[in-house]
Parts: C-alpha cells; sequence; structure tokens
C-alpha cells in the first residue's frame, strides 16, 4: 500500500487487491454506524422555507460520531433564532458537536422566529445518506508507455499533468494521477501516431473521501471490520 494524496477529509493511496473486493469495502462504507438528526419538532417557523424543507437541510447537518455512542443514543439539539439574517448551523445547540458551524439553514427578517427541537440517533447510509460517513471510489492504476516520437502537444492535453518536456522528448513523471481519459491518445490519433499506450495494471488507485463525522482512515477501517464481522456470521451460519 501506497500514499499518493493526503489532504483535508480526503486519502488517496494505491494497493493491490481485487476489484470485488474493494467494491464490496466500498458498499460497506454505509454499513458503519453514524450519528445524524433523525427526528425534528417545528414549534414556530417564520422563515420563506416549509417545515419539512428545514427539517431536511438539518438532518444534512453532519455531526460528529463520538466514540461511545451506539444503537440505543439519542441527543436532543434545540435550535431557537429570532435574528435578522441568515440562521447558521452553529445556532444548533447541544451536546454533540458539529462537523460544520457555517451551514445555512434558511433566513429570517425583523420580528420573524424559529423553534426547533431536534433528536439525534445513530443509523446507516444504507437506510438514509444522512447517516453516509463519506465516499470511497477506486480506479486501475495505469501504465504508461511512451514511443520516442510522442508529439509534445500531449503535455499540455493531459488534464492529470502525467507529463512534461525533457530534454526535448515527453516523458511520464506521475503514473498515479493517469485516470485513462485517454485525452493524449486521442490527441496522437488525430496526428495519426499511435505513441501512447495505457495499461491497466492489476493496482487499484482508491480514494475515500470524509464527510466530517469521522476520519477518512477511520472510514476504510471500519467499512472493513464491519465486511470481516458479517463474513464470519455468514461462515456461522453455513456451518450450523
Amino acid at each position: 500500500m501506497k500514499i499518493i494524496n493526503k489532504k483535508n477529509n480526503q486519502i488517496t493511496f494505491s494497493a493491490e487487491i481485487d476489484e470485488t473486493l474493494a467494491n464490496a469495502v466500498r458498499r460497506y462504507v454505509d454499513q458503519i454506524p453514524i450519528l445524524a438528526v433523525d427526528e425534528v419538532e417545528i414549534s414556530k417557523n417564520d422563515s420563506p422555507l416549509y417545515d419539512e424543507t428545514i427539517a431536511h437541510r438539518i438532518g444534512m447537518v453532519p455531526l460528529k460520531m463520538e466514540k461511545g455512542f451506539d444503537d440505543k443514543t439519542e441527543e436532543q439539539i434545540v435550535l431557537v433564532a429570532k435574528k435578522d439574517g441568515i440562521v447558521y448551523s452553529e445556532d444548533m445547540k447541544g451536546k454533540v458537536k458539529l462537523v460544520h458551524d457555517r451551514i445555512p439553514i434558511t433566513v429570517l427578517k425583523k420580528g420573524q422566529e424559529l423553534e426547533i427541537v431536534a433528536t439525534a440517533r445513530v443509523g446507516k447510509g444504507s437506510k438514509h445518506s444522512k447517516f453516509s460517513p463519506g465516499l470511497m471510489f477506486y480506479r486501475n492504476k495505469m501504465k504508461v508507455k511512451l514511443d520516442k516520437d510522442c508529439p509534445k502537444e500531449v503535455v499540455s492535453a493531459c488534464p492529470r499533468n502525467v507529463f512534461k518536456n525533457e530534454g526535448g522528448k515527453v516523458v511520464v513523471i506521475d503514473e498515479d494521477s493517469c485516470d485513462m481519459c485517454e485525452a493524449c491518445t486521442d490527441l496522437c490519433r488525430k496526428i495519426g501516431k499511435e505513441s501512447i499506450e495505457l495499461i491497466p495494471t492489476e493496482e487499484l488507485v482508491i480514494t475515500v473521501e470524509s464527510f466530517g463525522q469521522i476520519s477518512e482512515e477511520e472510514i476504510f477501517k471500519r467499512a472493513i471490520e464491519t465486511l470481516e464481522e458479517d463474513l464470519k456470521e455468514v461462515a456461522k451460519n453455513i456451518s450450523k
């Protein structure tokens, strides 16, 4: 396993892993228990948005998934706003921590009010997207082969900066970034050349992105652990 890129809430790495297994892990991202607003009681809403829209927006605000939270967890969140202007997620008060404070909920004018009591529970993304902790996607790592007569124009044609001009020749500097968009091979064909060959390898380039409830590393780890638990349960039932 090799780390290719790591930035805020996202990690990309390469690994020799079968696509069927990678797809199973990807699907199990939505089997990870995550905290989210599950019930909303609106006692006053003078804003221009319908109650259903307000409830939906509050439900999609990501909440930190703390250790110790389980399927019995219930946390109350109160939102009382009487100000003139935008109501943000930071106005949601309770014991739970918000991932982002500046998510717009609605807007109020002078004299208008919004009063809400919400209940957060633990659920899974397979039930509703508000419980989803993030995304995982992958592609084959590419092997890029160049002929000596490779046209220099491919350097500017490639949107992923895979090539560069070096000593008057085109060279590959970043195979990991090649996503087989074929902009380079299309250019070569237009000028009547077959100077570039893109060959899929057995390695996958995997990207995991977090919505902030848990880290991207934790998403990948917990998805594998949850998959293993279900496989053990299947094996146990088969052996009976």
